[in-house]
C-alpha cells in the first residue's frame, strides 16, 4: 500500500499543479487590461469632422525641365542650384562654333544678292530714263560735224571741176570719193541721232525687271537663311521663361547636352508653396471644396500651417508612394486636393513630406461639380 502512494503521489502533486496554472491562465486571459496610452499621434485639427492624409510640398505651378534643341557641348554655364532667374536669364550656353560659320556663309550670299540687285536697278531705271537730252546732244553735234565735212568735201569737188583743166583728174577722183565718204559719215551720224532719241526696247525693260525680281527674291532668301541661323544661335543660348528658381542643374561646361536628357535646368516657382493632398479612395466622399486645413511639419507639431484651398484635381488617379514607407500598399485610387500654405516658416522646401488635416463633411454636390 504504501508503495502504491510512494509510485503515484508525484503525479497527484503534478495535476494539481497543472490544474492551478490553466485555471491562472484562464483567469488572466478573461480579465480586463488597462489600455497604454498611445504614443506620437497625428496631429489633428478643431473640426469634428476631418480627413487626415499625407501633403507633399511643391511649387506653384508644375517643375519646368529645360532642355537643348540640339546635340552640343556645353561651352558655359550662367546658374547655380537656389538662383533666381528672371525670364530671358540665361542659364548656358551650346557651343556655337558651326553655326556661327554658317552665319558668315549666310552673310555674304545676302552681300552678293543685295550687290546683284542694286546693279540691276541701275539698269532698269536707265533703260526707263530713254531717250534722254544728254544722249542726243552729242550724236546732234556729230551729224553738225560730218554735215560741214560734206560741204567741205562737195566745195572742193565743185572747185576742182569748174577749172577743167588737164591733170587735176586724180584730185578731182579724190574730191569726189572724200565727198562720198562725208555723205556717209552724214548718214551714219544721223542713224546715231535717231538711235539716241528712241526709247529703249520693251523687251530689255522686261527682262530687266523680271531680273530685278530674281534678284529681289535672292535677297529675301539669303535674308530668310541669316535669320534662320541666327535663330539657331539664339536658341543655343538657353534662357530661362519665366520667374523661378533653380532648384537642380546637372550641366558642366564641356559635357555633351542632347534633347531628351532629363533634368539638366529644373526650374520652380516657390514664391507660393502648395501641397499636393493625396486622399484615398474611401475618405474622398468627405472633402469640401474651400474647406480649411492644417498641416504639420513632421517632426515638429507645436505649430500648425494654415492651409488655404486652392483645387480638387477633376480626375482621381492611382495612389502614389507619396509616404515612402517600406511595403506600403499603392493598391486603390485616390484623389489630388492642393492647398497654398499661408506664411510658410522659411525652412519648408519642395519635396517635403506634411502630414495634412482637413475639414471634412457631406459636400455641397453643387459646387464639386462647379
Amino acid at each position: 500500500m504504501r508503495t502504491l502512494l510512494t509510485r503515484f503521489a508525484p503525479l497527484a502533486v503534478l495535476g494539481v499543479i497543472s490544474l492551478i496554472a490553466a485555471g491562472w491562465t484562464a483567469y488572466a486571459t478573461v480579465r480586463p487590461k488597462a489600455v497604454p496610452a498611445l504614443a506620437n499621434l497625428p496631429p489633428q485639427g478643431p473640426w469634428a469632422e476631418r480627413v487626415s492624409a499625407s501633403g507633399l510640398v511643391e511649387g506653384d505651378g508644375n517643375d519646368t525641365v529645360i532642355g537643348v534643341p540640339e546635340a552640343a557641348l556645353v561651352s558655359a554655364v550662367a546658374v547655380r542650384v537656389g538662383q533666381q532667374v528672371a525670364p530671358g536669364d540665361l542659364l548656358f550656353c551650346l557651343d556655337a562654333r558651326v553655326a556661327q560659320s554658317e552665319l558668315a556663309v549666310a552673310e555674304a550670299e545676302l552681300a552678293i544678292a543685295r550687290a546683284n540687285a542694286m546693279a540691276m536697278q541701275a539698269e532698269l531705271a536707265r533703260l526707263e530714263s530713254l531717250p534722254r537730252a544728254e544722249d542726243a546732244e552729242p550724236a546732234a553735234a556729230q551729224v553738225m560735224v560730218a554735215k560741214a565735212q560734206l560741204s567741205l568735201a562737195q566745195s572742193r569737188r565743185l572747185r576742182l571741176e569748174r577749172l577743167g583743166e588737164r591733170g587735176v583728174e586724180s584730185e578731182l577722183e579724190s574730191a569726189r570719193l572724200a565727198e562720198a565718204v562725208a555723205m556717209a559719215e552724214v548718214a551714219n551720224a544721223t542713224a546715231a541721232l535717231a538711235h539716241a532719241r528712241l526709247p529703249a526696247y520693251a523687251q530689255d525693260v522686261a527682262v530687266a525687271r523680271k531680273r530685278l525680281e530674281i534678284d529681289t527674291a535672292n535677297i529675301a532668301a539669303a535674308q530668310a537663311r541669316v535669320a534662320s541661323v541666327e535663330t539657331r544661335i539664339s536658341r543655343l543660348e538657353i534662357r530661362a521663361p519665366c520667374v523661378a528658381t533653380v532648384i537642380s542643374t546637372t550641366v558642366m561646361v564641356g559635357a555633351l547636352a542632347a534633347p531628351g536628357d532629363p533634368g539638366l535646368v529644373v526650374l520652380a516657382n516657390l514664391d507660393r508653396l502648395l501641397v499636393r493632398v493625396e486622399v484615398n479612395e474611401s475618405q474622398a466622399w468627405k472633402l469640401m471644396p474651400g474647406a480649411p486645413g492644417q498641416a504639420w511639419l513632421r517632426g515638429d507639431r507645436g505649430k500648425p500651417i494654415e492651409l488655404r484651398y486652392e483645387r480638387i484635381e477633376p480626375r482621381a488617379g492611382a495612389r502614389r508612394a507619396i509616404q515612402g514607407k517600406p511595403g506600403e500598399r499603392l493598391d486603390g485610387r485616390a484623389v489630388q486636393v492642393l492647398y497654398r500654405l499661408v506664411d510658410p516658416p522659411a525652412h519648408i522646401r519642395p519635396g517635403l513630406l506634411l502630414d495634412v488635416d482637413l475639414e471634412g463633411g457631406v459636400p455641397d454636390l453643387a459646387a464639386v461639380r462647379k
